[in-house]
Parts: C-alpha cells; structure tokens; sequence
C-alpha cells in the first residue's frame, strides 16, 4: 500500500462518474482527504487532452506543504453570500498571508444556460478575508461545452460549491498570467447592463456594435458564438496606451439578436465602463507560452523550494476553440524551466492577482508555482 497522502487534489475528465472516482481512490487512500472535482481537460509534462476520460492527482504526503481545506455549498443560494462565508471560514483559522487555491462549481444551470459568478465569490470572499487580495484558483467544469460541474469534497460530491486549500505559512504562490486576445476596437462606454448582459454599447445596440467589427454573424441561428470574442475593461489610466496585459477580459458566451444583447461569462462590468472588443490572437498566445513560462521561479531561487507549478488554463485556449495549430498547453509544459512536479486542467474561468488584487481573468492562462521556504 502506497503511502497516504494528507490531501488529495483530484480533477476528473466529464466523462467520469464522480461517485465511482472517490469509490476507487477511497480504495486505495481510505485515510485521504480528497478534493477537487471536473475539469474539461488535463495537461501533464507529456502533453494534454480534452477527451473526458482523464484524471490528474496531486498527492500532498509532507506536513509542511500540505494545504487545509475549508468549504461551502451554498452558491444555489448567491454566489456573494457564499464567499462571505468562505472567507470568514478561512479569516478564522487561518493567517492573513497563507497562500490559497480557490476551486468553484461553474455551472449554475445549463438550460437555461447560467453561471456562477467568480466575481461575486471573490468579492465576498475578499471582503472577509484580507489575504484573499493573492488567492488564484479556477471555475471548474465538466466539458468545452459548459455542460455541468461538480466538486469533490473529503468524500461527497457537491454542486454549487467551493472550496479553499488554504497552504502554511511557510508555502508561498507565484503567478504567471499568460494572455491571448488584442483590442480591435475604440473605447466604448457600456450605456446599459443588466447583470452579465449588456444592451447597449454606447446607446447603441450591443450585438449591432460588436457585429460592425466582424466579417460574419457573432453567432450562429441557436445563438451560440461563431468565434471567440471578448470584451476587455483597461485596468488603470483609461486613455493611456496599453498593453494585453492591462486588461481584464469577459469571453461573449451569448447573444440575442432580437433584443441586440451580448451575455458575458461574468456580470461584474457595470454601466459607464469604458470596454473595447477583443479577438484571440493564437500567435501572441503561444509566444508568451514560450517567452514567460521560462522564467518560472526555479529550484533554489531565493531561497526558496518549488513542490508544485499547477496550470489553470482557459478551455477556450484549447485548439478545438482557438484555432491554434499546435496546443498551447503542450508549449506550456515543453517550456517548464526543471521538474518540479506539474498538473494542469482546463478551467471556466481563471483567478490570478492583477493590479495589486486577485480578479477572475478569461481567456488566460495561469501558472502558480507553489514553492516552500527555506
């Protein structure tokens, strides 16, 4: 019998029934806390797949780097109360510097299709909590679809939860954000918005402005995307010039046509933002795949012991939706600077510190490599 593991992070392909994966690990680490839950593809040192039949572990054995978990089940009932509540959970029994991996069941509902709001559990989850200002994490889900999720907690399946691996103090994160779209557009002022779905675009209707920039209908005749298209808030002096990675990006998971309203995956932009349309560049993503994970914190480095680089990826960064010619995931984990152990999955949305705060992030890959000091 292998050594037991004090936590289990498990992701699981959708094609998985999730009660028959705790069943079989159980099986083999009756004493493990297993968490985790779906994900829409897993990505390993040797390459990638989306298929649904993957699983990928992480086994934390030492004390010293294993995470605690603190969780809540409450997103059916409000995305923001339920981060109100995590945080506290995490404020109470934990220090305000511990490094945190937030995991999040994406899919609220599919028909009609619904999504929990990364925002709105940050924003709580921020407000109770001081050091959740670093936490990165991810929305997870069963397929490129948006089909379903479910989350693995210490034994249960849940849905519309969230959990928090809360690591020692002696655990620090580091975060590689890397990006893939450019503005296409002018600054356009967001003139009426009723949650994630934005009317108008400068008093005009929405889908029609978007539509000006394409050479084709945004989406096709059952109102699905045609392309990846996302609409970027500057971060900072809104004037200025910029750069891809001033932005925060929300990917248009829908529109209606006869209302002339575009949906995006989050509902935090707000009336008076000033947003830009944004298309995926495949080149630019798989350079800065090749140019930034390079420079990952390395074994020794200050000090420091990477045990973990985990990648959170984008589902839309897959090939299947990217377009791209080769996997930007594979690029990823060619590029890996030594060996430390490496697990990647393909998220909903992303959560990374941007501008002195953590923001969920889409269209973007996330690199945290977690290292022990001293």
């Amino acid at each position: 019998m292998p050594a037991c593991p004090s936590i289990l992070l498990v992701l699981g392909g959708g094609k998985h029934t999730p009660e028959v994966v705790l069943e079989t690990i159980a099986s083999m680490y009756p004493r493990g806390c297993v968490v985790g839950g779906a994900c829409a593809g897993i990505i390993v040192a040797d390459g990638s797949s989306c298929s649904g039949s993957e699983i990928g572990m992480v086994a934390f054995l030492a004390p010293e780097i294993s995470p605690k978990l603190q969780c809540v089940d409450l997103l059916a009932h409000g995305d923001l109360e339920a981060g109100h509540q995590l945080g506290r959970l995490v404020r109470d029994q934990h220090a305000s510097d511990a490094a945190v991996l937030l995991l999040y069941d994406s899919v609220l509902s599919f028909q009609p299709r619904r999504l929990h709001s990364a925002g709105h559990l940050l924003q709580g989850f921020q407000a109770e909590w001081p050091g959740a200002m670093a936490t990165m994490g991810g929305g997870l889900l069963t397929d490129l679809n948006l089909t379903d999720g479910w989350i693995l907690l210490n034994g249960e399946v849940k849905r519309h939860a969230a959990l928090a691996l809360v690591f020692p103090r002696s655990v620090t994160a580091d975060a590689i954000i890397l990006r893939a779209a450019r503005p296409i557009s002018s600054l356009m002022r967001v003139t009426h918005i009723v949650g994630a779905e934005i009317f108008t675009l400068d008093g005009r209707r929405a889908l029609d402005v978007v539509e000006e920039h394409l050479d084709a209908p945004l989406t096709d005749t059952a109102s699905h995307p045609s392309r990846i298209m996302t609409l970027g808030l500057k971060l900072g002096e809104q004037w200025e010039s910029g750069t891809p990675d001033d932005y925060v990006n929300r990917l248009i998971v829908t529109a209606d046509r006869e209302k002339g309203s575009v949906t995006l995956f989050e509902p935090d932009f707000y009336e008076g933002a000033l947003v830009q349309l944004m298309q995926n560049d495949p080149a630019m993503m798989l350079d800065m795949a090749r140019n930034r994970v390079a420079a990952a914190p390395m074994r020794c480095e200050g000090g420091r012991q990477p045990f973990l680089r985990l990648y959170i990826d984008c589902a839309g960064r897959a090939s299947a939706m990217s377009g791209a010619l080769v996997e930007e995931a594979d690029v990823v984990a060619e590029v890996l600077p030594d060996d430390t152990p490496f697990l990647g999955f393909y998220s909903g949305v992303e959560i990374a510190p941007l501008c002195g705060r953590s923001h969920p992030l889409d269209w973007t890959g996330v690199l945290a490599t977690y290292s022990r000091v001293g």
